[in-house]
C-alpha cells in the first residue's frame, strides 16, 4: 500500500542535481542551503576540535609551558565561541531543522526561501568576521562569556575584540532571521489536517526553539551594542567609575545564556524523540505530555538566568526565586526522559548507529541534568561556580545533550538528504570511541572541580593531586577526536562509493520518509492530506486494519494535482552578506578599506530593494495552510523580537537613571514641550497610515499615495525635532560620553530615531512604487505591512515618551 501511495521522482529531479557552483551561490531552495550550512559547520567543528585539544595539551601535566597564557585564553575563548555559535546552532537549525522540517510537516519550501539564503550568507560572513581577527592582532582572549570589565578598551586593546563583538551581532541577526523564518514555517505552510498535535515531536522542539530565538537574542543584542558602544564612541556602560555596574553585562548575556542552552538543547530533544520510535517500533509515549513539557521548558527557561549569578550577590528573594524555577525546569525534562524510556520499554529495538547515539544522549543528558540541580541549590553552587566541575556540568549537557543528537539525526537523515547509507561498521566503531573518549575526558573534570581545581586557568603547580586526572582527561580527549576522525573517514568512503539508499530506509513514521532519497527540488510532487499522528507508519500498516476501519479514509493520500512552483535562485542574498562583510572589516579597521566597506554595505541595500521589486513581479511566496499571509506572520514576529529588543534598553534606563555621579539629569535638560509636540506629531502620522490603507483598499491609489507621503512627512518632522533636541543636548554640555543618563538617553531614543527612519524610507519606497502603477488595491498587504512597523515604532515611542519625559518631568517639579 505504501508503495502505491509514494510518488517516485527521476533523479535527474534531485535538489543535489546540476547548475554547478553558481547553482549553489544562488540558490534559495532550503535543502540546499542545509547542505551550506552543514559543509560549513563541519569546518569549523574542526577548527573548534583542534582549540580543545591545544588546551588540554596544555594542562596534561602541572607547570607545562606548551602555550603561553594569552594563546591559552585566546584558544578558550575562540573554542567556546565557536562550538556555541558555529557548529552546534548551524548543524541543529542550518542543516536539520533547514533540511528536515519542511518535510516532516508536507510542504515544498520554508515560508521565506530568499531570507532563508540570506541568513546562511550573514551566518558565513559573521564566521569570518570572528576569525578575521587572527590577521588583525591575534584572536579575543576575553573569554567566550566576555564578562565585563575585561571587553573594555583598557583591559583588552586592539581590535580582536571588536571582531568578536561585531561577528557576534551579524551571527545574531543571522540567527534572529531563521528564527522567524521557522515560526512562520510551521505556523503557516502546515500539510492539510496536520493539526499542532499531529505534528512530529522535532517540528515541536524547534517551533519552541524559534520563539526561544526570536525573545532571547535581543538582549544579548543590547548587551553587544552597549559594549560596541564603549570600544568605539568612549562610552562607560560597564565602568564602575561612571556609576555602572558590570553585572549589567551578566543579566543581558545570561537573560539571553540560559534560553540559549535550551536552543541547543530541544532540537536534539525533538531528534531522539523521532529516532526512539522509529527504531523501537513504537509510537512515541505520552506524546502530549512530550508536547507540553517542550513548550513548558521554553517557558521556564526565562526565570533561571540568575542562577548563574549567585556569586554576584544578588540577596535571598532573587536567589531564592532563581533557585526554585531552576529546580522547576527538571520536571520538564524529566517528563522527556520519562516518555524516552517508556516508548524503549517493550519495544522491538535495532540497534543501528543513529540509535545508539540516541541512547547516549538519554544517559549523558541525564547525568548532566542531574549535576545542574545541584547548581540550584545557592550553597552548592557557591561551592562549585567558577570550579571544573561547572566545566564538567556544561559539556555533559551540550556535547552529552546536543552533539549526540546532532550525530543521531546525521545518521539517521543522511539517506534522505544524499541518497546514500553511511558505513555502520564505522558508525558504531565511532560510537563506542565517542562514549569513552567524552566520558574519560568530562567525567573527571567532575572530581577535579570537587578537589578544588579552578576553571579559565592555563596551568597549575604539582602536588595539588590535579596531575592524575588531567592526564585521564587529556588521553581522552584524544580518543574522542579519533571518533570524529573515524566519521570523517565514513563521510569520505561514503561520498566515494556512493551506496545507494531506498526512500525508506529505516521503516520511518513520519512524512519526510514518503518522498525520494534525496528529495526532488519541490520535495512532494503532490502534497499530502494528513490525518492522524505518524501518517507515514499509518499509510503502511493499512492492511492491518479490521474490517470496521478498512473503509475509512486513509491515514495519508495525496492531495490532487496542482502547478508547482519554486522560487527561482537569487545571487543578491550572497552580495548582500559580502557587502556587510566588507563594510564590517572596513570599520574595524579602521582603514581606507573602510570606504570600500562603507560602499558594498550600500550595494547589499540597493541589491534588497531590487530584490523586493523583483519578488512582487515574479515570486509568490509559498501558499498558507493557516490562512494568514506569512509575509504579515512574519512581520509580527520580527515585532515580537524587537519589543523585547526595546525592553532591554528601557530597563537599563529606568536601572542606570538614578546613578548619575556627574553632570546635568534628565529634569535639568529635557524639552518637554517640543517633545509633546513631537509625540503629537507622530501620533497623528499613525492616523494618516490608517487613512492610507482604507484608500488603497477601495482602489483611491491617488489619496492613498498622499497619506503615504504625508505620513512619511510626519516622520521627517518627530525626526527634525529629535535631531534639535540632540543638538541642544550637546550645547547645553550634555554629550554621548557625559555621564550615565546621557549615554542611555541617546542610545534609547536614538535606536528608536534609527526605526523611524526605516519606517520613512520604506513609506518612501511604497510612494516610489504607487507612481510606478505597482501599487494597486491588489498589493494592498504592502502598505498593510508598513503599517504595522509604523503603529508598532509609535507604540514604543508612547512608552518612552512617558518614562523618560513626563515621569522625569514629574519628578523634576
Amino acid at each position: 500500500m505504501a508503495v502505491a501511495h509514494r510518488l517516485p521522482t527521476p533523479s535527474d529531479a534531485s535538489y543535489l542535481a546540476g547548475r554547478g557552483l553558481r547553482g549553489w551561490l544562488a540558490t534559495v531552495d532550503h535543502k540546499r542551503i542545509a547542505v551550506l550550512y552543514g559543509a560549513t559547520a563541519l569546518v569549523f567543528l574542526l577548527v573548534g576540535g583542534v582549540e580543545a585539544l591545544l588546551m588540554r595539551l596544555q594542562l596534561a601535566r602541572p607547570d607545562n609551558t606548551f602555550l603561553p597564557a594569552g594563546l591559552y585564553n585566546a584558544l578558550f575563548t575562540m573554542h567556546g565561541t565557536t562550538m556555541i555559535f558555529l557548529v552546534v546552532m548551524p548543524l541543529e537549525l542550518g542543516l536539520f531543522a533547514n533540511f528536515a522540517v519542511p518535510l516532516l510537516i508536507g510542504a515544498r519550501d520554508v515560508a521565506f526561501p530568499r531570507l532563508n539564503a540570506l541568513s546562511y550568507w550573514l551566518f558565513l560572513a559573521g564566521a569570518l568576521l570572528l576569525h578575521a581577527s587572527f590577521f588583525f592582532g591575534g584572536a579575543p582572549d576575553a573569554g567566550w562569556f566576555g564578562y565585563a570589565n575585561l571587553t573594555e578598551r583598557l583591559y583588552s586593546p586592539g581590535p580582536p575584540l571588536d571582531f568578536w563583538v561585531v561577528g557576534l551581532l551579524v551571527l545574531g541577526t543571522s540567527t534572529l532571521m531563521s528564527g522567524i523564518n521557522f515560526a512562520v514555517t510551521i505556523v503557516n505552510l502546515r500539510a492539510p489536517g496536520m493539526t499542532f498535535m499531529r505534528m512530529p515531536i522535532f517540528v515541536w522542539t524547534i517551533l519552541v526553539t524559534a520563539v526561544l530565538i526570536l525573545l532571547a537574542f535581543p538582549p544579548l543584542t543590547v548587551g553587544l551594542v552597549l559594549l560596541f558602544m564603549d570600544r568605539f564612541l568612549g562610552t562607560r556602560f560597564y565602568a564602575a567609575t561612571m556609576g555602572a555596574s558590570p553585572v549589567l553585562w551578566q543579566h543581558l548575556f545570561w537573560l539571553f545564556g540560559h534560553p540559549e542552552v535550551y536552543i541547543m538543547a530541544l532540537p536534539a530533544f525533538g531528534i531522539v524523540s523521532e529516532v526512539v520510535p522509529v527504531f523501537s517500533r513504537k509510537p512515541l509515549y505520552g506524546y502530549p505530555m512530550m508536547a507540553y513539557s517542550t513548550a513548558l521548558i521554553g517557558f521556564l527557561s526565562y526565570g533561571v538566568w540568575g542562577h548563574h549569578m549567585f556569586a554576584v550577590g544578588m540577596g535571598p528573594a532573587a536567589e531564592s526565586a532563581f533557585a526554585i524555577t531552576s529546580m522547576l525546569i527538571a520536571i520538564p525534562t524529566g517528563i522527556k526522559i520519562f516518555t524516552w524510556i517508556a516508548t524503549l520499554w517493550g519495544g522491538e529495538l535495532r540497534f543501528s548507529t543513529a540509535f545508539l547515539f540516541a541512547l547516549g544522549l538519554i544517559l549523558e543528558f541525564t547525568i548532566g541534568g542531574l549535576s545542574g540541580i545541584m547548581h540550584a541549590a545557592v550553597p552548592i553552587d557557591l561551592q562549585q561556580t567558577d570550579s571544573y566541575f561547572v566545566v564538567a556540568h556544561l559539556h555533559y549537557v551540550l556535547f552529552g545533550g546536543a552533539m549526540f543528537g546532532i550525530l543521531a539525526a546525521l545518521f539517521y537523515w543522511w539517506p534522505k538528504i544524499t541518497g546514500t547509507l553511511l558505513d555502520e561498521r564505522l558508525g558504531k566503531l565511532q560510537f563506542w570511541l565517542t562514549i569513552v573518549g567524552f566520558n574519560g575526558t568530562f567525567f573527571p573534570m567532575h572530581i577535579l572541580g570537587a578537589e578544588g581545581m579552578p576553571r579559565r586557568i592555563y596551568r597549575y603547580a604539582p602536588g595539588l593531586g590535579w596531575d592524575v586526572w588531567n592526564l585521564v582527561a587529556t588521553v581522552s580527549a584524544f580518543v574522542l577526536a579519533l571518533s570524529f576522525a573515524v566519521l570523517l573517514v565514513n563521510l569520505w568512503r561514503t561520498c566515494r562509493r556512493r551506496p545507494p539508499a531506498p526512500a525508506d530506509p529505516w521503516d520511518g513514521r513520519t512524512l519526510e520518509w514518503w518522498t525520494s532519497s534525496p528529495p526532488p527540488e519541490w520535495n512532494f510532487t503532490r502534497i499530502p492530506r494528513v490525518r492522524v499522528r505518524d501518517p507515514f507508519w499509518e499509510l503502511k500498516s493499512g492492511e492491518r486494519r479490521t474490517a470496521t476501519t478498512a473503509a475509512q479514509r486513509p491515514a495519508l493520500e495525496p492531495e490532487p494535482p496542482e502547478a508547482i512552483h519554486a522560487p527561482a535562485p537569487s545571487i543578491w542574498p550572497l552580495v548582500a552578506a559580502a557587502g556587510l562583510l566588507v563594510a564590517g572589516i572596513g570599520v574595524l579597521t579602521r582603514l581606507a578599506v573602510s570606504v570600500l566597506g562603507l560602499g558594498s554595505l550600500l550595494l547589499a541595500v540597493l541589491a534588497l530593494g531590487f530584490e523586493h521589486r523583483r519578488f512582487g513581479e515574479r515570486d509568490q511566496e509559498p501558499a498558507a495552510v493557516a490562512g494568514v499571509d506569512s509575509r504579515k506572520l512574519g512581520l509580527w514576529a520580527f515585532v515580537g523580537s524587537e519589543s523585547v529588543f526595546f525592553a532591554s534598553l528601557i530597563s537599563t534606563y529606568l536601572v542606570y537613571k538614578g546613578h548619575d555621579l556627574s553632570g546635568p539629569s534628565a529634569a535639568q535638560v529635557l524639552e518637554i514641550p517640543l517633545t509633546s509636540f513631537s509625540t503629537f506629531v507622530l501620533l497623528m502620522s499613525s492616523l494618516l497610515m490608517v487613512l492610507a490603507l482604507a484608500a488603497l483598499e477601495r482602489g483611491a491609489v491617488r489619496a492613498s499615495r498622499a497619506w503615504l507621503l504625508g505620513t512619511a512627512a510626519l516622520g521627517l518632522v518627530f525626526l527634525g525635532g529629535q535631531a534639535y533636541e540632540f543638538t541642544h543636548f550637546y550645547h547645553e554640555g550634555v554629550a554621548l560620553q557625559t555621564n550615565l543618563f546621557s549615554q542611555t538617553f541617546y542610545t534609547l531614543v536614538g535606536f528608536h530615531g534609527l526605526h523611524v527612519a526605516v519606517g520613512v524610507l520604506w513609506l518612501l519606497a511604497l510612494v516610489v512604487a504607487s507612481f510606478a502603477g505597482r501599487l494597486g488595491p491588489e498589493r494592498h498587504l504592502a502598505v498593510e505591512l508598513a503599517g504595522i512597523y509604523w503603529h508598532f515604532v509609535d507604540i514604543v515611542w508612547i512608552v518612552i515618551f512617558t518614562l523618560v519625559y513626563l515621569l522625569e518631568g514629574v519628578a523634576g517639579t
